[in-house]
């Protein structure tokens, strides 16, 4: 084998074992939360299709909502769930909570400008919920198990910074939906009125 051939196998090789140092996490039956977010923010954008975009996906690291359509509407992602990674095989009883607290304001896209606009700044927020505690069941990979909350900005508690799982429940308008009827849920959301952030 030539030297040059040696070191074509091993940058291969190395892009390789990168690729699964930086999937490998996300690879896991039940994530820390970082990964889990991302994941879900991944999931939902899937789930909607080529009309929306992540925001981090241009290089807008510090966006104030996750993910935008082409239209225009702003959504924000939160998730929690029910088993945690460092849990035993018995996991004890949670009781989830989503932050909701208003931003005193944002950064633009090109990072360079604050946008003095307190607030919330998402047209609608998606709830994204893992109720499965049973370690031999539980799969957050697995799109089915998740539970889907959404929501239009403009009935979440005015000054609130976070809300549980049971008062989201009781929200008026709020679309509980799996995953294959997310796309339809956003967009009855969407056409109600949820068509500008705060």
């Amino acid at each position: 084998m030539t030297p040059s051939a040696t070191s074509s196998g091993r940058t291969r090789m190395l892009k390789a074992d990168i690729r699964e140092l930086i999937l490998g996490p996300y690879d896991k039956r039940v994530m820390n939360n970082t990964y889990r977010a991302h994941f879900a923010e991944c999931l939902i954008a899937w789930a909607l299709g080529e009309q929306w975009r992540l925001t981090w996906q241009k290089g807008w690291d510090w966006a104030a909502w996750d993910l935008e359509s082409e239209s225009g509407v702003r959504l924000e992602v939160k998730q929690a769930a029910a088993r945690q990674s460092w849990d035993p095989p018995k996991t004890p009883k949670r009781v989830p909570r989503f932050d909701i607290a208003p931003r005193k304001g944002y950064w633009t896209p090109e990072g360079n400008q604050w946008v003095d606009i307190p607030g919330r700044h998402a047209c609608i927020y998606v709830f994204a919920w893992h109720g499965e505690v049973k370690a031999e069941l539980c799969d957050q990979r697995n799109a089915k198990q998740w539970v889907f909350h959404v929501v239009p900005t403009s009935v979440l508690p005015e000054h609130q910074k976070s809300i549980g799982l049971g008062a989201l429940r009781k929200l008026k308008q709020v679309e509980p939906c799996r995953i294959g009827e997310l796309e339809s849920a956003v967009s009855r959301v969407s056409v109600a009125g949820a068509t500008k952030g705060e």
